[in-house]
């Protein structure tokens, strides 16, 4: 399984990381620090699963996701943030879950669980 993970905030972006391998072994991780590159990594590389915050520079998440169905693709998208008022836009932009953060690692599991991942 391949996970790309796209946060800004390096705690966040370690935390999701680590989850991730604590919950599925053999998970194959990679990240972006920002929307653009995270952007460029999964036009080239096929993912299993995305995760990426909502705010985030040079391109944020719901961008991300927005572009990323446009272009046909429909790999699971899941958007992560604390800003209360960015579920509704996350998920008109084709997220296929929305995630508060803090998250814990038993919102991943489902998430997880969820996806058959």
């Amino acid at each position: 399984m391949r996970i790309l993970i796209v946060e800004d905030d390096s705690n966040v972006r370690s935390f999701l990381q680590n989850a991730m391998k604590a919950l599925r072994r053999g998970v194959t991780i990679e990240t972006a620090t920002n929307g653009a590159d995270g952007l460029k990594m999964a036009l080239r590389q096929e993912y299993d699963l995305i995760i990426t915050d909502f705010h985030m520079p040079k391109l944020n998440g719901l961008d991300l996701t927005f572009t990323l169905r446009q272009k046909g693709y429909i790999m699971p998208i899941v958007v992560v943030s604390a800003d209360p008022d960015a579920e509704t836009d996350a998920m008109a932009a084709g997220s296929s879950l929305f995630l508060h953060k803090p998250v814990s690692l038993e919102n991943l599991r489902y998430m997880l669980d969820m996806f058959g991942l």
